[in-house]
C-alpha cells in the first residue's frame, strides 16, 4: 500500500498552519518527493561468503520485516510539513520489479528540507501492509509486538546449515539523515521546482552479523552465532544467544567490540543492539539514531 499526501494549495478551504506557510506565499514553486525503501541485494538475494571475510559463512534471508513509523519532513523550526499517516510494514526480501518499494509521495515547496527523520517501531493496530507485504506479515509482527523480524538460513563453508527466526521490539528514531543527491552530500532532501526527488530509506541486512558496534573496522561473522546452538537442533534462537557471554567467545571467532556500550554483555544483547543500526539513508548515507519510547 502506497500512501500519497500533498500539501494544500492556497485556495484550499481548510489547511493546517504549517502547511500554509510552506505551500503559499512563495515564488519558489513546488516539487515532488517520493519516499522509498530498499534492502539491497544482501537482503533480496543473499549475503555471500565473501561478505564474511573471517569465517566465510553465507546467509540467505527468507523474511525481513520492518515497520516504518513517522516518516517526516520538517521545516527549519522543526514543524512537520509532511508525514506518513500510519505505520507501514514491508518485507525487504520481496523484489518490486527491480525498483525500491514506495512509502509515500509528498508535494513540497522547492527548497532545501534538511530535517528528515523516520522510525522503525513496534507494530500498532493501525499498521498496514506496504508494497508486496501481506496481512500475515502484519499478524506475525503483532504476535511478537515487534518492529523488526528476520528469518533465514546461514551456511558454513563445509555445508552446515543454521536457521534463525528473530524478532526485535525497539523503537528507533533515525534523524538528521544525510546522503548523496545528484553527486553532492545533502542534509535531508533538496526539492527542485517541478522536479521529482526519490529518497530511499535503505535497510542494511549485513548489520546483524557485524563484530563491532561502533568501529568502522568491524565485519560480518557467523561462527560464534552458529556455536550458540546449544542443543544442536540446527536453529539458533535469541534465548540461546542470551546464554553466551561475550567474554567467552574465542578471539579467533570475533572480538565483538562494544565500544562505549558497557551494558552489552551477551550475544543476545549484542543482536538486539545491532537491530537498532539497520536503518540508513540513500544507500550508504546515514542518520543519527537513538532508542525512543514506542
Amino acid at each position: 500500500m502506497t500512501m500519497t499526501y500533498r500539501l494544500a494549495r492556497c485556495l484550499a478551504p481548510a489547511v493546517a498552519a504549517a502547511a500554509l506557510t510552506v505551500a503559499c506565499g512563495t515564488d519558489n514553486g513546488t516539487g515532488t518527493v517520493v519516499i522509498t525503501t530498499w534492502g539491497e541485494e544482501y537482503i533480496e538475494d543473499e549475503l555471500p561468503s565473501d561478505a564474511f571475510p573471517h569465517d566465510h559463512w553465507s546467509v540467505k534471508y527468507s523474511r525481513f520485516l520492518v515497520v516504518y513509523h513517522a516518516v517526516t519532513l520538517a521545516d527549519d523550526d522543526g514543524d512537520i510539513v509532511a508525514e506518513l499517516d500510519h505505520p507501514l510494514v514491508f518485507d525487504m526480501t520481496k523484489k518490486a520489479k527491480g525498483k525500491p518499494k514506495t512509502l509515500a509521495t509528498f508535494e513540497l515547496e522547492a527548497k532545501a528540507w534538511p530535517n528528515l527523520s523516520y522510525q522503525l517501531g513496534p507494530i500498532t493496530d493501525d499498521a498496514q501492509p506496504g508494497d508486496l507485504a501481506t496481512r500475515d506479515d502484519v499478524r506475525l509482527l503483532q504476535e511478537d509486538d515487534a518492529s523488526v523480524h528476520v528469518e533465514g538460513v546461514a551456511t558454513s563453508p563445509d555445508g552446515v546449515n543454521k536457521s534463525f527466526s528473530w524478532s526485535f521490539s525497539p523503537a528507533t528514531l533515525f534523524q538528521s539523515c544525510h546522503g548523496e543527491q545528484d553527486g553532492k552530500e545533502v542534509e535531508g532532501v533538496l526539492v527542485t521546482n517541478g522536479g521529482t526527488q526519490e529518497v530511499e530509506l535503505t535497510v542494511h541486512g549485513d548489520h546483524f552479523f557485524y563484530d563491532d558496534l561502533q568501529s568502522e573496522e568491524g565485519a560480518p561473522r557467523f561462527q560464534a552465532i552458529a556455536d550458540a546452538d546449544a542443543n544442536d537442533d540446527g536453529e539458533v534462537t535469541l534465548e540461546e544467544l542470551d546464554r553466551v557471554p561475550l567474554y567467552t567467545i574465542p578471539a579467533q571467532k570475533g572480538s565483538y567490540g562494544t565500544g562505549a556500550l558497557g551494558n552489552v554483555d551477551t550475544l543476545g544483547q549484542y543482536e538486539r543492539t545491532l537491530a537498532r543500526t539497520i536503518g540508513h539513508y540513500r544507500g550508504e548515507g546515514s542518520c543519527n539514531s537513538k532508542e525512543v519510547e514506542p
